[in-house]
């Protein structure tokens, strides 16, 4: 059994359908009805929507559990309880993000902007949640750090920037002026006329194995 945890609209959930036996129970748990309304239509997908910290699955019976761009939102003690019952000894919790590089100087510019609306978001790039890399209910076996540049439109920065949650929910005259402050950063970056942007971004992968 694999539980693919905080899965929100499934876009890793159907990474991992490519990947496993037809014959391998699929679990994707996500709060948020509506964000899982579609995933569930997925014939090899048993949606649950519940929270982390009650999954409610048998112990012992997972095989892995992963977190992708999740793990952040439920890293307290609750959920970790949670998991590490549902996965049996030897089983693997895998905790992935994606994340923008910021030794790109201009990708550093659009973070320090972006994070200024962040607030007390819960967020990956605060490091909270490292505290489960020391944790005695699992090892850690290997971590992966990846390049991952995406080439995209240079319109489609801006998409970027404004699906961060805590940028979504901005009045619109607000994004606006992000919108000329995007603008104004790729400008300086010599990308003002480019029709296509590589933006770098970083994958991590944490693997910990259930002790």
């Amino acid at each position: 059994c694999v539980v693919d945890l905080g899965a929100g609209t499934g876009k890793f959930t159907r990474l991992l359908l490519q990947h496993l036996p037809a014959t391998t129970r699929l679990v994707a748990v996500e709060p948020v009805a509506e964000m899982s309304a579609k995933l569930a239509q997925e014939a090899r997908v048993e949606v649950i929507n519940t929270r982390a910290d009650a999954i409610g699955l048998a112990t012992g019976s997972v095989d892995l559990v992963t977190c992708a761009q999740s793990f952040h939102w439920f890293d307290n003690e609750a959920s970790v309880a949670e998991i590490a019952r549902l996965l049996h000894p030897g089983g693997t919790l895998a905790l992935v993000w994606n994340n923008r590089d910021d030794r790109a100087p201009w990708v550093h510019a659009l973070s320090a902007m972006i994070e200024g609306y962040a607030g007390d978001t819960p967020r990956q790039r605060s490091g909270r949640w490292r505290w489960i890399l020391n944790d005695a209910r699992f090892v850690l076996e290997k971590e992966i750090v990846q390049d991952h540049p995406h080439r995209m439109a240079r319109q489609d920065v801006f998409e970027r920037v404004t699906s961060t949650s805590y940028v979504a929910n901005l009045p619109d005259t607000e994004k606006a002026a992000l919108r000329k402050k995007t603008d104004d950063i790729l400008r300086e970056a010599g990308l003002g006329d480019a029709d296509e942007v590589v933006f770098p971004y970083i994958t991590q992968l944490f693997l910990l194995k259930r002790v």
